[in-house]
């Protein structure tokens, strides 16, 4: 029995256009998404335990203790990063690294006994962004830790002068603490010994790490209570996350999405070239695409107004593993209907892109098949802390391999057989008509 799948393109529009319609409706209907804690104002701690610790076990405790939205991602052996909202605890919260003095500190009005530095440049104006660091490192800078307004006085806290480009700092001012390069500061001020008997130079600071008694507030509260449950425990980091930091995450997704759209149309535009009318291909394959992104967003729209679903990183990069997962099914069916036209260049395209599409049906279904159970397994075994990411792939998925199938070859149909210039050819005499 020959399968004809060209002659329903017009169902196959019908139940994508209804799909996609239904998305936009739903990401119209406020909040369109419901951000994670990446997108707002929220806390990060890297914390490395004494004794082995399990994910789902220290989650469990974050739910219990009232952070269900904690998100958990492991570092390294019983070490890990935790994205919770913003803890309200006072400044100096969880271990720090405190600068001592091997000799009696004098007082100081404006340090209160420690070293000083004025952040920002000389003549700065403005915020200045005060760093996060990665694995422990000072060296190495990581997200945004929050701003300190330029000329303000700042308390160092470490100073750290090996590192390879230049000397850094670690300094707090108000509740803001965090990591700068000493290029972006200026009038460094060392703390001043009291002299002694016998002393005859001011004692040079370093950074020691020392513990400290659990803070006050919920800061104290979550400390003592991993301490009960999985005992010792170091913070290696602890900062910020800011909504300067989620709208730099938000710009440079959609900068990413962007480019990439850019890249895929010109890379098929060549790849395609040597079949009659090659951007065509390439146009229908974005258009493919842009409707797998509208299910997704519509998707997480909905799962966010029902069951809390939210939209993190893991959603981002699961986004853009869709999109390269449809493109990717795409350029399968199109590289098919072009071997097709290049053995039968006499035969109506219809019949090509209909002989492709049943050629390499089964492939596309079954490979997406294997990715939809390992998905599925996952989600049911556990992966909390990627589970936004596997839910983007669950739904993408789906949708790109409909798509690949359903939309991206049938608009090349519709456009070679002149199905859009018939319909806008339809409304032109009664548009006519009216003048």
């Amino acid at each position: 029995m020959r399968i004809d799948l060209v002659s329903s393109r017009k169902w196959l529009f019908l139940i994508s256009g209804v799909t996609a319609l239904l998305a936009l409706i739903v990401l119209l209907i406020p909040p369109a998404l419901k951000p994670g804690i990446e997108f707002t104002s929220g806390s990060t701690m890297q914390l490395k335990f004494a004794a082995p610790v399990k994910a789902d076990d220290l989650h469990s405790e974050f739910v219990a203790l009232g952070h269900s939205e904690a998100r958990i991602q492991s570092t390294g052996s019983s070490e890990f990063l935790i994205r919770t909202r913003s803890l309200q605890s006072p400044a100096g919260s969880y271990n720090e690294v405190e600068p001592t003095v091997t000799a009696t500190p004098a007082a100081d009005v404006s340090s209160g006994g420690a070293s000083t530095v004025v952040v920002g440049k000389a003549g700065a104006t403005g915020d200045v962004t005060v760093k996060a660091i990665v694995g422990g490192d000072p060296c190495k800078f990581g997200i945004d830790a929050g701003t300190i307004k330029a000329g303000t006085v700042a308390r160092v806290i470490e100073l750290h002068p090996d590192c390879s480009n230049d000397a850094v700092y670690r300094v707090q001012a108000g509740v803001v603490t965090g990591y700068i390069a000493a290029a972006d500061t200026n009038n460094f001020k060392q703390a001043v010994a009291s002299p002694t008997p016998g002393a005859t130079a001011a004692a040079t600071p370093t950074a020691v790490a020392t513990p400290r008694a659990n803070a006050p507030g919920e800061r104290g509260d979550i400390e003592e209570a991993l301490q009960k449950r999985f005992g010792d425990f170091s913070v290696l980091e602890s900062s910020t996350v800011t909504p300067v930091v989620s709208a730099a995450g938000v710009r440079n997704a959609s900068a990413a999405i962007v480019i990439s759209a850019i890249f895929i149309m010109g890379y098929i535009a060549f790849a395609f070239a040597s079949v009659p009318r090659p951007v065509r291909y390439a146009t229908c394959a974005i258009i493919a695409t842009a409707h797998d992104v509208i299910i997704v967003l519509g998707a997480f729209s909905l799962m966010g107004k029902l069951f809390g679903v939210e939209v993190n990183l893991m959603f981002i990069t699961g986004l853009l593993t869709v999109i390269g997962f449809s493109v990717h099914d795409t350029i399968v069916v199109f590289d098919r209907i072009r071997e097709n036209v290049r053995l039968a260049p006499g035969a109506p395209l219809s019949e090509n892109v209909n002989a492709a599409l049943v050629q390499t049906l089964g492939r596309s279904l079954n490979t997406s098949t294997t990715v939809l159970l390992t998905v599925v397994a996952m989600l049911l075994l556990g992966g909390e802390s990627i589970r936004e990411f596997l839910l983007v792939l669950l739904v993408g998925i789906i949708s790109g391999t409909y798509s690949s199938i359903g939309v991206a070859a049938q608009l090349l149909v519709s456009w070679e057989e002149g199905d859009f210039a018939r319909l806008f050819g339809r409304r032109r005499p009664a548009s006519a008509a009216t003048e």
